[in-house]
């Protein structure tokens, strides 16, 4: 019996599956999960992505890695708005999560409408890889994604279309240049 409810093909020429399951770990509740696949071993594949990211609060590194770099990316993506002069359309929500994370609160309570999606890997290992999609007020447009791999967190940043299967310097961030200096 799977641990994915409701999975149902797009039926939309794509060949992915979306369903849902239980979370336990950054979010509670029912989440959405696309696979973009619609093989059996492609469900297996899922499921263990699933209970990875069911344990991933048990990842103390892990999690404030995640923390961490969801706060750059906020104060990084509110100053960009503000300089293009736009800012005053996405203020108000912005400025709600950067005063509750300088007092003390959490970024993840800030992420909304999750989503897991699983890309399995093309040469058939078994590693864990995954891309945790949400909205988030300090990027509108594109929302957040985390994409994780084994047990590191690869990417935090805009959704771009990026996999855990990519190079390094695919997941180039430049509000995370003071890390490599």
């Amino acid at each position: 019996m799977s641990i994915i409810k409701e999975l149902i093909s797009t039926n939309d020429g794509l060949g992915w599956l979306n369903g849902k399951f239980a979370s336990l770990s950054l979010f509670r509740g029912d989440m959405d999960i696309t696979i973009y696949s619609e093989t059996e071993n492609a469900v297996r594949y899922a499921e263990k992505c699933i209970a990875h990211y069911n344990s991933l609060n048990d990842n103390a590194s892990l999690m404030a890695d995640i923390r961490d770099k969801l706060v750059k990316f906020m104060y990084y993506m509110r100053d960009e708005w503000e300089a293009m002069g736009i800012y005053e359309d996405i203020a108000e929500d912005t400025d709600k999560a950067v005063n509750d994370i300088e007092n003390g609160g959490d970024i993840l309570d800030h992420l909304k409408r999750p989503c897991l999606n699983i890309d399995p890997p093309k040469d058939g290992t078994d590693e864990i890889g995954y891309e945790i999609v949400s909205d988030c007020p300090w990027e509108p447009e594109h929302q957040c994604s985390l994409i994780i791999r084994g047990d590191k967190l690869k990417y935090a940043g805009p959704c771009e279309g990026n996999t855990p299967w990519d190079d390094d310097d695919d997941y180039y961030c430049i509000w995370l240049d003071d890390e490599t200096e």
